[in-house]
């Protein structure tokens, strides 16, 4: 199977070299200007029925290569003026300038709110929603595979669609869809049992992202703010998508008379053949399916009324049949075998309805009131014994690499559980806008009740060598044990309002927001309050550069998860995380190569306060809610993108971060003060990339490539005190390429296949997830010996997967 792989390599390798020494593109640039000879910015420059283009800058100046040789159509558009298209044939390397004057559109636009673009001060990226179909990604294009190639984003498990931003763990982000509030289920311990991320990327319109320093208007979290918008049709669009990882169908349209739409999609997820790669053997069955539906209704021009619902159901089962593991050094290499009896079977469902009523009394006043409610089932159930030994491995001397010298140890274990939770979150938002001059003030009001039954029944009973562990003469003693239950039901209420003013100011915009949220818990009985304030200032210029500052406070109320400790225990009281951030950075469009690029650096502190430690076990957060620990983060992130190949968008980014935590009262065995250590999310070195090209001349032949090199987190023995957590977990490599074969673009048949005439765009596609095939580390299984000394068994990820695609839309 790697000869395959090696020579499929090979051959792609080979095609492109040849597609380059065959053909070469012609250089075009020029002005776009309007009928008044103004120019004009952010105009789409593109060939005509290929993904591929630039925009023109505040100049209205553009440059872009296009294929030579041949004649091509290349196309001027832009929302509000008339599309303009220029047919031209250039030889080889050829320069051409071609300037264009677009006219004025009086296309009506059917939206019931036209949300003005603006320049922002607060930090927030938006990010395009077409590089998300563009990824190489085992999540089947999900938003969070966008998210990981971010600066300040880190992942470090494909399986998982959890993310750690800026030292932060995963219950810190805040996704929102369509403003409300996304949950994810509790019980969650790996990554093959999470399945589909909740936003369905054939729905959206819009994604922003900020990774800290966000307003007062997003909600009470410490770390970050994904906000989709699902997309409200102008017109009918479907499409259909199919791989060996699942596949998916979404279908939108609007009314004859402009006032109903509706956005569906469904999808379908196994895990099956990666998780065939995993070094764990046995029977995977995993099936995740999921149903979105996003209508609304304008019975008047001032009114809508918009409801979101989303149903899905992730089902789980394994049956573990052998996992054999080398460990060890290369001199004293180990080797762990385990045979395996018993089944793990998991379902989580989940269901969102939200209910939302919009109303435009004035074009400067918006009115929103929503009301929403999520149901989560999960049910979380398992039995497995484990029957181990673990020898010594003949390294040297002999042609059987494999044969075992010595037996350390044997032994079994049995881990059993039956845990059930049900989660129910009601909600009512109201919020508003009012826009005076350079001046928008915003509102709003929160009230939410949370609704909790969680039963708990886990244990693990460990043997090694005939004793059971932990040992004892008197009786057979469990390793661990939880069995709890608990109701819980809780009100939250939080408000909020600020203010964004813009102004021209000395040789530049200036643009200030300023606001103040308040939030209030009846666990706690305390109120809350964080203000926050960010400020930007455009330089006008040759070249745009943006310098943007932002401070605030940040309070993160518990959720219910953060109230257990290790053993299962709720917590009866606790206080509340706060975060005091400084975030100032830069924004820097430049021209390289003669081509656009765009510079984005960014510096930030965070002092952390009233902290809940916690360990990761695999995916699953484990607090310790009867701690509390102040800690601090500091970082640099750094981002270029532009086109690196003409015509198409690629970026990199890099990250340099430190984030250490003092748990009160922590001592060690000497009853020494510990001091700072490590938090669990402390990656001290982050690399990533997102790399798109084409073949000269051939651009309906694309390749997508991702990188990711994360340096490893601190990890120890579970339940053992946080300070003896001091190894570290190997480095996270891998690459996915992929490569994509445009059939149809744009209704144009590149092909002689009739049959494909009747779509609108169609393609087939081959990625190749971790293509290096590096088996990188999610965890460790500590094992012990006949003398009672602990040895760490590294947990693996996916090996190398081939994929097969196919998508065509109407």
């Amino acid at each position: 199977m790697k000869r395959f792989y090696f020579f499929f390599i090979i051959i792609m390798l080979s095609g492109i070299l040849a597609a380059n020494a065959q053909t070469s593109n012609a250089t075009i640039f020029g002005k776009v200007t309007d009928e008044n000879g103004l120019p004009v910015d952010m105009v789409n420059v593109s060939l005509k029925n290929y993904p591929f283009g630039t925009t023109t800058n505040r100049k209205g100046e553009y440059l872009f290569r296009i294929p030579s040789g041949r004649e091509v159509a290349v196309v001027f558009s832009m929302i509000g003026y008339n599309m303009e298209e220029r047919k031209l044939s250039l030889a080889s390397e050829a320069t051409f300038e071609l300037n264009v004057v677009m006219s004025s559109s009086n296309q009506e636009i059917d939206e019931i709110v036209i949300q003005e673009q603006r320049q922002t001060s607060g930090n927030i990226v938006r990010i395009n929603p077409k590089s998300i179909s563009s990824l190489p990604d085992v999540g089947m294009g999900s938003v969070e595979g966008v998210l990981r190639t971010l600066p300040g984003v880190s992942s470090s498990n494909e399986l998982s669609n959890q993310y750690s931003v800026r030292g932060g763990n995963f219950d810190e982000n805040l996704v929102y869809v369509n403003g409300i509030e996304v949950y994810r289920p509790t019980l969650i311990r790996a990554g093959q049992q999470e399945g589909l991320s909740f936003v369905n990327s054939d729905m959206v319109s819009s994604i922003q992202f900020s990774a800290g320093g966000f307003d007062a208007s997003y909600g009470d979290k410490m770390s970050s703010v994904l906000d989709i918008k699902y997309s409200r049709p102008t017109q009918f669009k479907a499409n259909v998508m199919a791989s060996l990882m699942g596949a998916r169908a979404h279908v939108e349209s609007i009314s004859d008379n402009k006032k109903f739409t509706y956005n569906m999609g469904a999808r379908y997820k196994s895990f099956k053949l990666l998780l065939g790669s995993l070094a764990e053997k046995g029977v995977y069955d995993p099936s995740f399916i999921d149903f979105q539906g996003y209508f609304t209704y304008s019975p008047s021009p001032k009114f809508e009324i918009g409801f979101l619902g989303t149903a899905s159901s992730n089902s789980y089962r394994f049956v573990p049949e052998k996992l054999e593991q080398t460990f060890g050094t290369f001199k004293n290499q180990l080797k762990l075998t385990i045979d395996f009896e018993g089944q793990e079977v998991d379902r989580f469902y989940t269901y969102t309805g939200a209910l939302n009523f919009l109303y435009k009394p004035t074009p400067a006043i918006n009115l929103n009131l929503a009301l929403a409610a999520f149901s989560s089932d999960e049910q979380e159930t398992y039995d497995i014994i484990g029957s181990y030994r673990f020898n010594e491995v003949q390294n040297e001397g002999t042609d059987q690499r494999d044969d075992s010298t010595i037996l350390l140890g044997l032994g079994y274990y049995h881990e059993h559980g039956r845990n059930f939770l049900k989660a129910n979150v009601l909600s009512v938002d109201h919020s508003g806008s009012f826009k005076s001059g350079g001046n928008v003030l915003s509102w709003g009001m929160n009230a939410k009740q949370e609704i909790i039954s969680d039963r708990m029944n886990e244990w693990q009973y460990r043997d090694s060598a005939g004793y059971s562990l932990p040992y004892s003469d008197k009786e057979v003693k469990l390793y661990y044990a939880e069995n709890t239950e608990y109701e819980h039901t809780k009100n939250r209420y939080s408000a909020y309002l600020q203010d964004s003013y813009s102004t021209p100011w000395g040789n530049g915009t200036l643009m200030i927001t300023g606001g103040v949220r308040a939030n209030y818990w009846d666990f706690t009985h305390k109120v809350f309050v964080s203000p926050r304030f960010s400020c930007s200032y455009k330089v006008d210029g040759t070249y745009d550069i943006i310098y943007r500052l932002a401070a605030g406070s940040y309070y993160q109320p518990a959720f219910y998860r953060e109230l257990k400790n290790l053993y299962g225990e709720v917590a009866d009281s606790i206080q509340t995380p706060h975060s005091l951030q400084v975030v100032a950075g830069v924004d820097y469009s430049f021209i390289a190569w003669e081509r656009p690029f765009k510079l984005t650096a960014e510096s930030y502190y965070k002092s952390l306060k009233n902290l809940i430690p916690y360990q990761y076990e695999n995916v699953r957060i484990r607090y310790l809610s009867d701690q509390i620990s102040d800690g601090f983060a500091y970082g640099l992130d750094v981002k270029v993108n532009g086109e690196f190949v003409s015509g198409t968008q690629s970026w990199v980014s890099a990250s340099l971060m430190k984030t250490m935590e003092d748990i009160d009262g922590d001592v060690d065995s000497e009853g020494n003060q510990v001091g700072y250590i490590r938090r669990p999310n402390d990656q001290r070195f982050k690399f990533s990339m997102f790399f798109q090209d084409y073949l000269p001349g051939l651009p309906y032949y694309q390749m997508n490539l991702t990188g990711h090199f994360i340096t490893g987190v601190p990890f120890g023995m579970p339940r053992s005190p946080r300070y003896l957590q001091k190894n570290q977990v190997p480095a996270y490599r891998r690459v996915d390429i992929g490569f994509l074969r445009l059939l149809v673009s744009n209704g144009d048949n590149l092909t002689s296949w009739r049959f494909l005439d009747r779509f609108k765009e169609c393609s087939v596609g081959i990625e190749v997830y971790n293509l290096l095939d590096i088996r990188n580390v999610s965890s460790y299984s500590f094992i012990a010996d006949f003398q009672n000394i602990y040895y760490a068994v590294e947990n693996r990820l996916t090996g190398r997967m081939l994929n097969f695609t196919v998508s065509a839309s109407f």
